[in-house]
């Protein structure tokens, strides 16, 4: 993926945030995904309640910057291209939009949602580490004890994995993801995935970055954006040693750019066809070819969260197959439990290449006459 499918990804989430809003109180805080080196999100002070009684108080107009090395470091990592999109959505958006602000902020605009946004989410160990600083803050604390404010996570890409760790975080954040990118373990091709686990067995270094072959917690992600390449990914794309020169270190080299990119619908509907073994008829739009697909796919009836398996296997966009499950259903090809009705039964089948009318081949040379007809009642 390069920088543009990450931004236009993002944008298009934030941009659904804010045309939903959220309820009443329809200010939306800001930050972005990154090591946060305190051990709480927010500084807090005892103050004085109205009952007389000292209580621990978030407090500042200002969050933790978005872009900050730690522990001595100079490197900035993605959370300074998620800052940029940040702040373009707060100037679209600045009645919606609070960018990384404190404590007293939220109070007085009202927040009711606390949204971290991050490229991509490999592990989700990290997203979970920055939810459980904010945790940490007694305020915070209350305002989720009291419904006040939720959280809410959304990444450009991540792994299924990734998506499940922080779905089953203690404060059961919403997560919302473009693209939901293969790994080795859910590879829909074994025998692919089986061939670069043998290449990592005799290729590139054992352990980088904290990562063993597969990359940080095995995760065996098989993406690169244009401008950085997750430590989730396979150490040998990335990282020489014992002998191996990796494809690239760093950010690829710009005459690789050419290959970054998501293709246009066309193609990614043929591929997510032929991951699905779906045959297609070659007639059919773009838009007619992936309601098929995502129509085949249902067996039985569309589960909850099936549009993230789904996403993972072929390469279509999570927003771009419930828009199509919505529109099925809003047509009449879907119930609203999720059964694909006859009418959808009979869109599936019919975008099937037709199958050529095989030639008649008598089986009785002999041709038949009857000799009396039956007379008409």
């Amino acid at each position: 993926m390069n920088d543009d499918d990450v931004a236009s990804s993002l944008r298009e989430e934030l941009g659904r945030l804010a045309r939903g809003g959220v309820g009443l109180r329809k200010k939306i805080a800001l930050y972005s995904e990154r090591e946060i080196a305190e051990a709480v999100f927010f500084k807090s002070e005892r103050r004085l309640g109205r009952d007389g009684i000292f209580r621990m108080r978030a407090i500042g107009n200002v969050g933790p910057p978005a872009v900050k090395p730690v522990r001595g470091r100079s490197r900035v990592g993605s959370e300074g291209w998620t800052a940029f999109i940040i702040s373009q959505a707060v100037e679209a958006s600045p009645k919606v939009y609070l960018n990384h602000p404190g404590p007293d902020r939220i109070r007085r605009n009202g927040v009711s949602l606390i949204v971290i946004v991050t490229d991509f989410l490999g592990s989700g160990s990290r997203v979970r580490a920055m939810i459980d600083k904010f945790i940490k803050v007694p305020s915070v604390r209350a305002w989720r004890s009291n419904s006040w404010v939720h959280f809410t996570v959304v990444a450009a890409a991540g792994t299924a994995k990734g998506i499940r760790s922080v779905q089953s975080h203690r404060t059961a954040p919403t997560v919302s993801v473009t693209h939901v990118v293969p790994t080795l373990n859910g590879f829909p091709n074994p025998e692919a995935a089986d061939k670069w686990r043998r290449l990592m067995s005799r290729y590139g270094p054992r352990r980088a970055r904290g990562s063993g072959p597969e990359g940080f917690d095995d995760g065996g992600a098989l993406v690169v954006f244009s401008y950085r390449t997750p430590n989730n990914t396979p150490l040998l794309l990335h990282q020489g040693g014992a002998g191996w020169t990796p494809l690239f270190q760093g950010p690829p080299s710009e005459d690789m750019r050419a290959a970054f990119g998501l293709g246009k619908l066309s193609a990614r509907v043929k591929g997510a066809a032929l991951a699905s073994r779906i045959p297609l008829a070659d007639d059919l739009t773009p838009e007619e070819g992936r309601m098929i697909v995502i129509l085949r796919a249902v067996r039985g009836r569309w589960r909850a969260g099936q549009e993230v398996e789904f996403a993972e296997r072929t390469g279509l966009t999570v927003p771009e197959i419930l828009d199509a499950k919505d529109q099925a259903q809003a047509v009449g090809l879907l119930t609203k439990q999720g059964h694909l009705t006859d009418e959808g039964q009979k869109l599936a089948r019919a975008g099937a290449p037709k199958i050529r009318k095989r030639p008649d081949i008598p089986t009785n040379p002999e041709m038949y006459y009857p000799q009396a007809l039956r007379a008409p009642r």
